[in-house]
């Protein structure tokens, strides 16, 4: 029995290495349409367009939040994909390592009563103010036909202009859990010709 289960892991081992070979040969897409993750639309939804010229990509998005801080976010990414491209041979799936540097400009205001559950007080909205930032990480795009998937995650800093002193109090939830949170990770979605 035991040399069996040495024997089964030994066979599940061998085939997970062997599921996916890196290829140089598989053309890359030119123009891609993505939109943000379907579950975060409670809070965010928007999308972009993505042009690629060999292993170099820029990327415009628009986005608008409807969350504790509604507003709008405007992003310039920048990517680099490496070189190997890896594919499953048995579903055709291929997927692309990426490292990105994105720009960030955009609008976000503070509704109060969506956050009186956290302590904050219910009574007190604020208008809609600027502010800017970059981010930087690592990503892996999915690919399989015209369609893709892209998950990538990495840093943020954004600098909110033009507020008090009293009212960046009410923007601390902002880098943490808003538009602005220092910690980002991202699912995109699209087509791909």
């Amino acid at each position: 029995m035991k040399k069996l289960f040495i024997a089964a892991l030994l066979l599940l081992a061998s085939g997970s290495t062997h599921a996916y070979n890196y290829y140089y040969n598989i053309k890359p897409y030119h123009l891609a349409l993505t939109l943000s993750n379907p579950l975060s639309a409670s809070f965010k939804y928007g999308g972009g367009w993505e042009h690629r010229y060999r292993n170099f990509a820029y990327m415009l998005t628009y986005y608008k939040y409807t969350g504790a801080y509604p507003g709008t976010q405007m992003n310039m990414d920048m990517r680099i994909y490496l070189r190997k491209r890896w594919m499953n041979e048995r579903t055709n799936v291929h997927y692309q390592h990426f490292i990105y540097t994105r720009g960030i400009f955009g609008t976000a205001g503070f509704d109060g009563p969506k956050l009186a559950i956290f302590g904050y007080d219910s009574k007190v909205e604020l208008a809609q103010t600027l502010y800017y930032g970059v981010a930087a990480g690592v990503g892996r795009r999915y690919s399989k036909g015209h369609f893709f998937v892209t998950l990538k995650g990495g840093l943020k800093y954004c600098e909110v202009a033009d507020v008090t002193t009293a009212e960046k109090k009410l923007y601390r939830l902002f880098y943490a859990t808003g538009p602005g949170s220092i910690l980002e990770f991202n699912i995109q979605f699209g087509l791909q010709l």
